[in-house]
């Protein structure tokens, strides 16, 4: 899979499970480290969800606890973050990829700027697949249809530039849309809002976490 942990949301990784994490904007985060008493209480698989201002100055709070000072108040606090993260929406930034290999191989094409371009026919012979079986891939094993699943990864790659401060139209652009309109509809049909909302919450997100 591939998600974007944006401001205003929270990433949940069980122990034990691979990732890894590129930061292609300047950002500040915070990494817990959970108990293995509390990792019992949080979802066995990894996800990411909408955080709440509660959530995110309640992450913030338990960050900056010493557990040596007040073991009884960090359990407490941790317990209210357990609640809040298990009745948090999901966030709609994940991208699934698909289990088979030559499938998988156009997905990454798809993330690259040289190559997301080009026509499913193009893609599918060069991974030596038919058009019909790429198509039945998709489905099958990400859930959504070949340009479902190309127009959700553009969406995910627009936020980086969205956060960076390009403009709505510029963005729109960059994603192969001359359309801005189109670009809004299909980015509020993936992510659960418009791009100028998104910002916004980022902007809001980022004045939480600052001191």
């Amino acid at each position: 899979m591939r998600w974007a942990l944006t401001p205003g949301s929270v990433g949940w990784f069980p122990a034990e499970t691979p990732h890894y994490a590129w930061m292609p904007v300047n950002a500040e985060g915070v990494t817990l480290h959970c108990s293995e008493k509390v990792c019992d209480l949080l979802p066995s698989f990894p996800c990411i969800r909408a955080a709440s201002p509660f959530l995110l100055l309640l992450l913030k709070k338990i960050s900056e606890q010493d557990a040596a000072d007040n073991p009884q108040r960090l359990q407490r606090l941790l317990q209210v973050m357990v609640d809040e993260i298990r009745l948090a929406d999901r966030a709609l930034s994940q991208l699934i990829f698909p289990a088979d290999t030559r499938a998988k191989q156009v997905a990454q094409k798809i993330l690259t700027a040289a190559e997301g371009q080009l026509a499913q026919t193009v893609l599918a012979q060069q991974a030596g697949l038919s058009v019909r079986t790429l198509s039945r891939l998709f489905v099958q094993q990400t859930g959504l249809t070949f340009s479902q699943w190309r127009q959700k990864a553009r969406m995910i790659m627009a936020l980086e530039p969205l956060l960076g401060g390009k403009l709505v139209s510029q963005v729109a652009q960059l994603s192969g849309y001359e359309n801005v309109s189109a670009f809004i509809a299909v980015f509020r049909r993936f992510m659960g809002m418009t791009p100028g909302q998104f910002q916004s919450m980022a902007g809001q997100a980022a004045t939480l976490k600052s001191p």
